[in-house]
């Protein structure tokens, strides 16, 4: 059963955008047209819901996060800064929008709208180039592995759907053979015939691509975004092709229980307050792990023989349970059970410790600093 569900997945995932690929590129070439209308609608439903998953899947971060080498976990820097997705989206919006008002012939269109869709789909399709563009740069072994490659999918579909609903547009006005109306004023006459030109679509469709795109961006000022947000989407990322900032060191999980929550919780509850070291890599660390460390750290020194014990429980409890916290939700959950045990400790230290914040605060950055700041 499980072969068959893997293989379900596997399928909608990889094989069936890869054929609806194939459909669209004959469709584009081919007169008479494969379900035209059935493949459109699967590949726009379709491929937007497998972009966001496998975005999601992947666990991008932003430039100013380290990634977590966490076992197999995927995870890398995002393409696109998380701050510019307001004004990414507002474009493919403009795009599929403009997509679907030049598909549906039902509508019955004026050439000046079918010519300002025809803008936000260029302006939609050169986005969707510069993306292509900046997640084809880290080796493709890598990026297969963790399935980067698939993100271009609907993106490459988008245009060809486009290419092929602007050819049909241009081509179901030219059989019409609508006659412009005519006008007193020459001007307005003038302009009505060159909308009316089907032939001049392409080229007025470039030339209001700009002031389209000027709206668009005095919209998404009024929000908070910058006016060039849609560069600095790409800019503001680190390790892809039109990258242009250096992301903080990778950090390693190791499996300590403690450490994982440090890591993974919510930040509002967990608090982690610095980076730390443990067996030579970097960590995050918050005020909880640090007190567990000192309370261990102290009983090492003071009962050597109840440290083993202490560890035994740990190495037999402690770390499995490390391998069930994989969302932040769960490593919530398990600070919040810790604290009792964090207060117990704090006790502890109080009572049989001299400095005891000396002891906590100087865990997690090395042996020797430990050891002048508790003598």
């Amino acid at each position: 059963m499980r072969i068959i569900l893997w293989f379900l997945i596997g399928f909608i995932c990889l094989a069936l955008p890869l054929i609806l690929t194939v459909f669209n590129i004959i469709n584009l070439f081919k007169k008479k047209k494969i379900k035209e209308n059935v493949i459109d609608i699967i590949t726009f439903i379709l491929g937007i819901i497998l972009t966001i998953t496998l975005y999601k899947f992947i666990g991008f971060k932003d430039y100013n996060k380290p990634i977590i080498l966490d076992g197999l976990a995927v995870t890398a820097h995002a393409p696109i800064s998380s701050w510019s997705m307001p004004t990414v989206v507002s474009i493919l919006i403009v795009g599929i929008v403009s997509y679907f008002l030049i598909r549906i012939k039902k509508l019955d269109l004026s050439p000046l709208i079918i010519v300002s869709c025809m803008s936000g789909i260029l302006i939609c399709s050169i986005y969707i180039v510069v993306f292509i563009i900046q997640i084809f740069n880290i080796s493709m072994i890598e990026n297969l592995f963790y399935g980067i490659p698939f993100l271009a999918l609907f993106p490459i579909n988008y245009i060809l759907c486009s290419i092929r609903a602007e050819i049909e547009i241009v081509n179901y006005y030219r059989q019409k053979n609508v006659r412009p109306k005519e006008y007193e004023n020459k001007f307005l006459n003038k302009c009505n015939k060159i909308l009316y030109d089907t032939n001049k679509w392409h080229i007025l469709s470039i030339i209001l691509a700009l002031p389209l795109l000027i709206i668009l961006i005095c919209i998404l000022t009024l929000f908070g975004q910058r006016p060039d947000e849609a560069i600095k989407a790409f800019l503001e990322t680190s390790d892809w092709t039109l990258s242009r900032e250096i992301s903080p060191p990778p950090i390693t999980y190791d499996g300590h229980y403690l450490c994982t929550v440090s890591l993974k919780g919510h930040e509002r509850l967990v608090k982690p307050i610095r980076m730390g070291i443990r067996h030579g890599e970097k960590i995050v660390v918050n005020r909880q792990l640090c007190v567990a460390n000192a309370f261990e750290n102290l009983i090492e020194e003071k009962a050597p023989k109840f440290h083993k014990f202490v560890r035994y429980i740990y190495d037999k409890y402690g770390f499995p349970l490390s391998k069930h916290i994989h969302t932040s939700w769960q490593a919530d959950i398990t600070y919040i059970l810790m604290k009792p045990l964090e207060w117990l400790f704090l006790l502890v230290l109080y009572i049989f410790d001299k400095k005891p914040e000396n002891r906590i605060t100087t865990q997690y950055i090395g042996k020797k600093d430990i050891m002048e700041e508790i003598k």
